[in-house]
């Protein structure tokens, strides 16, 4: 699957779990990312950490919160993702290549 095929995937999965109202996950190179109620949840490591920090100096729509009933884990990242889908889909997309080190053609898997 190329980006750009990729990129459709992702908004498609974000679009449907907005009119569904229910979560979706997506997985690429070891890593999960799962999107519910315009909320990302993901799990990193100190070195991805910082890698965000740069991925979200060029998406600032994006902002980094805590879950809204708990304090969140070690290593657990919530970032609010009040956007619109496609917008999401290429940050998704950027989390994988960018902060998961996925390369360029990775394998995306959507559940």
């Amino acid at each position: 699957m190329d980006a750009a095929e990729r990129r459709r995937e992702l908004v498609g999965a974000i679009v449907a779990a907005r009119k569904d109202d229910e979560s979706v996950v997506f997985e690429a190179a070891n890593a999960r990312v799962t999107y519910e109620d315009r909320t990302l949840c993901l799990s990193v490591t100190d070195e991805e950490r910082d890698r965000l920090e740069t991925l979200l100096d060029d998406y600032h729509v994006f902002k980094v919160e805590g879950p809204a009933t708990r304090k969140a884990e070690p290593g657990v990242v919530y970032l609010s993702a009040v956007t619109d889908a496609k917008h999401a889909a290429d940050f998704v997309d950027s989390l994988f290549s960018e902060v998961y080190d996925a390369g360029e053609g990775y394998d995306l898997r959507v559940r």
